[in-house]
């Protein structure tokens, strides 16, 4: 029995996605531009960081977009992976990054006898970069809640790494300015390190799909309660879970009694799944299958008439 849902969140997706393109458009260019009229290297690293989400955000969006697409002859199960793969591909980019980044910090710590002093002009930009990724983040978070979508998460992820790194960028700069200019390297090297646990974070996201982890243990035991609130149903011989774009299949046998009618039998399994269906708004696909009650089974009544 199978029946495949379709995702209705590919929309919210591609919104939040598109809005993080257009605000990292306009923080990448005030960063690079104050980060070097101000001689913040701290920023400078932050801009870079934030042209890569430029690139990252719209392969997000054109990720969750493609994700949605029907299943066809080559893809029976539909493209609801692909989104994951996009993250997966997304975490390897943010990584890069972030020693990119680090690099740099400590070659400027180690070689650099000279490191020059921040203006004002990075400061009032940092915290302007704080601000608008906190709004980010936000959206970001509550989006993925809404629609458990990896890459939604992946991004959130990014969004509150960006705000710690522009954090740094501010206390580098103004750690500078009051006599303490190693401390914008060393920021930078911090920021290096945010952006690459963000990394980290983002393919574990994208591993645990991929890999077809399975639901939390209260997921499950709420499935399991659900199925057997039907009488008819003796026992649960099989309950698999898989993770699956924004939300889970479900493979399912249960025990029923041996005695019933094929019709019979189907009806239950076609309740058991409707019900899971509905009380579970996360499930994509269930497969439900029946198995009869062993021989010595005293719970159903004996009847050659009835037995199959």
């Amino acid at each position: 029995m199978k029946r495949q849902k379709k995702s209705n969140h590919t929309k919210e997706g591609v919104r939040i996605s598109i809005i993080s393109i257009l605000f990292s458009l306009v923080l990448t260019l005030f960063k690079l531009v104050s980060g070097i009229v101000g001689k913040s290297a701290a920023l400078v690293s932050d801009g870079v960081n934030s042209l890569g989400d430029i690139f990252s955000y719209s392969v997000v969006a054109t990720g969750v977009a493609a994700s949605d697409k029907k299943a066809d002859s080559n893809h029976q199960y539909g493209h609801d992976k692909l989104e994951s793969i996009i993250s997966l591909f997304l975490a390897l980019i943010i990584a890069v990054t972030g020693f990119a980044i680090g690099f740099k910090a400590v070659r400027s710590l180690v070689v650099e006898t000279y490191i020059a002093i921040p203006t004002l002009f990075p400061l009032i930009v940092a915290a302007l970069s704080i601000f608008i990724k906190l709004i980010l983040w936000q959206l970001a978070r509550v989006a993925a809640v809404k629609t458990d979508l990896s890459s939604l998460k992946a991004l959130a992820s990014d969004h509150f790494s960006d705000m710690l790194s522009s954090t740094g960028a501010l206390i580098a700069v103004i750690g500078a300015r009051l006599g303490y200019p190693l401390l914008d390297p060393v920021a930078s090297l911090v920021i290096a390190l945010l952006i690459i646990k963000s990394a980290f974070e983002v393919f574990l996201i994208s591993y645990n799909v991929l890999m077809d982890s399975s639901v939390d243990k209260q997921t499950k035991n709420e499935l399991t309660k659900a199925i057997l609130a039907d009488k008819r149903v003796q026992g649960i011989d099989l309950l698999r879970t898989r993770s699956v774009g924004s939300g889970y299949w479900v493979e399912l046998e249960i025990t029923c009694c041996r005695n019933l009618k094929l019709y019979e039998a189907h009806a239950i399994a076609e309740e058991v799944h409707d019900r899971l269906e509905k009380e579970f708004p996360k499930i994509r696909h269930v497969m439900v299958h029946t198995n009869p009650c062993p021989s010595e089974c005293f719970n159903c009544p004996e009847s050659a008439t009835n037995k199959i």
